[in-house]
Formats: C-alpha cells, sequence, structure tokens
C-alpha cells in the first residue's frame, strides 16, 4: 500500500458511513494530531471521533455501538488515568472478539508489542506519532491483507458453523495466494483438530509456527493440543510463547505449575518469582504514572515537590530500571537543578548511566550540573564525553548549542566555542545571548 492508498481506504470507511472512533486518551497533543489526520489530512467531512475519558465510558460506547450495529475501532492508551488497560482489553475481546483495538504506547520494547498483539490488538502506535503514521496504523486496522483479509473472514464464518470442508477448501485458496501463509496453515490446523486429525492440526501448526517465528497463535495452538496429552511437549511450547511475549503473567504462573507436578521446585520456583517480578512492573508503571502526573502539576511552582514525587518513582523501581526511564531522571535532575543541588543532580545523572551508559544527554547535563557548581574543567570534560558519543548532538537545539559554547568558552576555546555558537544561529538566528558570546570569541580569536 502507498500513502494514498491508506487515505482511500480510511476515508472510504468514515467519510459516507456511521463509522466511529473511539479513543480514550487524555493526551490532547495525539487527539490533535488524529483529528487534523482525519478531518485534514484524509478530508472526511463528518465528526466521527468521540473522545472518552475512561474505561467505564469506553466500555458503554462499545456496547451501544454494538447494540445498534455500528462498526468502531477503539484508540486505547496502554495507561488511562494511572492505569493499565491490559485487562480491560482482554474483557472486551472476550465479549466482543470483532472489536478493533489500537493502543498507544510510550515505548516501544518488542516483549511489550508482543503481548498486546497476544491479547488480541489490532495495532500498536508508539508516541509522539506522526500523522502518517496514524494514517497507515489506522489503514491497516480497517483493511489489514485486502482479499487474504476477505479469505480469513469467510474460512472463520464456515468454521463457526462446523463446514469443516469449506474451511479447507478456504486454506487452500490462502495458500495458493501466498505460500506459506501462517493465517491460512492456521486455518488448517484448526479445521483438521475439529475433525479429530490430531496429528495433521500439529503439522499444519507446526509449518505456520516455522513460517513466522514471531507469530503466537501457532505456538499457543500447539501448546493446548499438548496440555493433556504430553507434558513436556506443553512445556515446551509455553517456554517459547513466553520467550517471545514475556510480561504474560498467568502463564508464567502455568509454566511454574507444571514444574510442580513434575517435582522440579526449583525451576517452577524461577518461574513464580518472574511472574511475581512482573506483576510487579505492572504496579510500577501505575506508580509512575502517578509520580509524573503530580511533578507535571508541581515541576514550573514547586521544584522540591517534583523531586520528591520524581524521586519516590524511580527508587520504587529497584532493579526494574531501563532506559525508558531516562525522561524521568533528566527531570529530576532539572528538580535539583532550579533548587541549587548541582551535586544531587550530577549523582542522579550518574545513576541513570548504569542503565544508559552511552547516553550523550546525560553526560550533557552532567556537564551542566557541573557548570552550575562552578566546575569549569570538568563540566567541559563531560561535554566532551557527550560530543565523543555523537558529535553532532547539539545541532538541532540553539539551546544546546549555545551552552556547548558557553562552557567552551569559559575554558578559553574561543575557537572551539564560536563553533557551536554558530550552529545556535543557525536553529535560531534570532538567539541575542549567542550572537553577544559569539563576537567576544571571535574579538578573542584575531
Amino acid at each position: 500500500m502507498n500513502t494514498g492508498l491508506y487515505d482511500r481506504i480510511v476515508f472510504d470507511y468514515l467519510d459516507k458511513t456511521d463509522h466511529i472512533l473511539l479513543v480514550a486518551s487524555e493526551d490532547p497533543v495525539f487527539i490533535k494530531i488524529l483529528r487534523a489526520a482525519i478531518n485534514k489530512t484524509v478530508g472526511v467531512k463528518r465528526d466521527c471521533l468521540y473522545i472518552v475519558p475512561d474505561l467505564a465510558t469506553a466500555s458503554k460506547g462499545i456496547r451501544d455501538y454494538s447494540d445498534r450495529k455500528l462498526s468502531t475501532i477503539l484508540f486505547l492508551e496502554r495507561m488511562l488515568r494511572g492505569r493499565p488497560t491490559t485487562e480491560f482489553i482482554a474483557n472486551v475481546k472476550n465479549l466482543f472478539p470483532d472489536q478493533k483495538i489500537i493502543v498507544l504506547v510510550s515505548e516501544t520494547r518488542k516483549e511489550n508489542i508482543a503481548y498486546f498483539y497476544e491479547l488480541g490488538v489490532n495495532n500498536v502506535i508508539a508516541k509522539p506519532a506522526s500523522t502518517n503514521n496514524v494514517i497507515e496504523k489506522l489503514a491497516f486496522t480497517i483493511k489489514p491483507q485486502g482479499k487474504l483479509s476477505e479469505l480469513m473472514d469467510l474460512g472463520k464464518g464456515f468454521l463457526a458453523k462446523g463446514d469443516h470442508k469449506q474451511v479447507l477448501k478456504v486454506a487452500e485458496k490462502i495458500l495458493a495466494l501466498k505460500p506459506g501463509s501462517p493465517a491460512g496453515l492456521m486455518l488448517r490446523g484448526d479445521a483438521y483438530l475439529e475433525m479429530g486429525r490430531r496429528d495433521d492440526a500439529v503439522a499444519a501448526y507446526m509449518e505456520a509456527h516455522e513460517s513466522s517465528g514471531l507469530y503466537l497463535e501457532p505456538l499457543k495452538r500447539l501448546a493446548n493440543v499438548f496440555k493433556d496429552h504430553d507434558q513436556e511437549r506443553y512445556l515446551e511450547y509455553l517456554k517459547k510463547l513466553d520467550k517471545l511475549s514475556p510480561l504474560h503473567t498467568e502463564r508464567k504462573c502455568e509454566i511454574g505449575k507444571v514444574h510442580v507436578d513434575k517435582g522440579e521446585i526449583n525451576l517452577a520456583e524461577k518461574y513464580f518469582d518472574q511472574a511475581i517480578a512482573a506483576a510487579t512492573q505492572e504496579a510500577m508503571n501505575v506508580i509512575g504514572v502517578i509520580a509524573e502526573n503530580i511533578a507535571d502539576a508541581v515541576g514550573e511552582t514547586s521544584p522540591e515537590l517534583s523531586e520528591k514525587y520524581l524521586a519516590k518513582m524511580l527508587e520504587s523501581k529497584g532493579d526494574l530500571l531501563s532506559r525508558e526511564d531516562l525522561v524521568h531522571f533528566n527531570r529530576l535532575g532539572m528538580a535539583l537543578r532550579r533548587q541549587g543541588k548541582w551535586q544531587e543532580a550530577i549523582a542522579n545523572y550518574e545513576k541513570a548511566l548504569t542503565v544508559a551508559p552511552d547516553d550523550e544527554g546525560l553526560y550533557y547535563n552532567i556537564g551542566l550540573a557541573q557548570n552550575d557548581g562552578g566546575k569549569k574543567r570538568e563540566a567541559l570534560r563531560a561535554m566532551h564525553k557527550a560530543l565523543e558519543i555523537n558529535p553532532r548532538f547539539y545541532q538541532s537545539s540553539a539551546n544546546v548549542a549555545f551552552m556547548l559554547g558557553t562552557i567552551f568558552s569559559e575554558n578559553g576555546n574561543s575557537r572551539e566555542a564560536a563553533g557551536y555558537l554558530e550552529a545556535a544561529l543557525q536553529v535560531n538566528p534570532e538567539h541575542a545571548e549567542a550572537k553577544a558570546m559569539l563576537e567576544r570569541c571571535r574579538k578573542r580569536s584575531r
């Protein structure tokens, strides 16, 4: 598909229909981008966006539109009002299997995305998202694979009616259209399983798994096939699933239970501990959202309170800190610097380096904090380290380039300072402080 085709798919779905986009989000930036994508870029004339403030309203909207036979697509934040939405997704998919859901996330780790798809979501959008990215994801949600999608819907209809011969015929059509299609092989396997042809079903599921190693459904089917027949094979496929989607706490507990049944208590304990860790991580996400909301509310007026709640959030994560927490480390460092606590700010950034040792932004911030404390040479060393990691990191920000120029200038490196100040003025020609300092540096260099 190309961009024009994406636009056409979205336009046809929304413009002259009663289809609805439900948006469960508190993010005004994303809502603005989505509205612009639909009404300006795609050109849909009707108001088809319904913003809902919480999960209860989203649930009511899905039920009401379903009762009125209206098709909806739900845009849903991964965290809403400080709570994870994973359980809500599972419940919606259980009650309304055909409900289309696009999850909005702030991180894109593979295991997170795998878990969402396992829950049954249709697409995942990582924020911040561009207008084109939103339209593309929406188009693929509306019309995933063209002809293949139509055949899959047809096959599932025959499967629901128990017409296994027709299911097999549809599966063959899919495989003729796309040889090795995991979806077609899965359909074939489902038909064989319901026909009592267990070995043929296993072969089809195995082939589907081998065709697409990251596709979880064949592994789930294989695990279920062996659950009551072959404990070793059941455990084998549970562990393969766990490797691809390690945030599924219930599955980790199930793996632990199988090991208990086999008398392997040490292995069972390992997976039970992992289940607790995954659940703890989810709870920490809740704490993180709450702390971040508080920090947002008080950041400008009370850096003391901002420091308190950001520190609590980072402390609560314990050993679960990751690169995704850099934004919180940087905000805490800013809150500390605003209070003149430059040494504490440096300690905070150095802790962040344990999870992101190659992040130039942390060394840049250490340099700023050293400069706050009058440690000019230490500040310069930190800036050199940042530039060593990424020699161009300052080029898109006038203020970053200006601060580099300032620190080089204060260490007597007028010629190098001038280069950074010129870069600042390329980004923002009206930067008065950069202009004045550049003039002083040029005079000293003559």
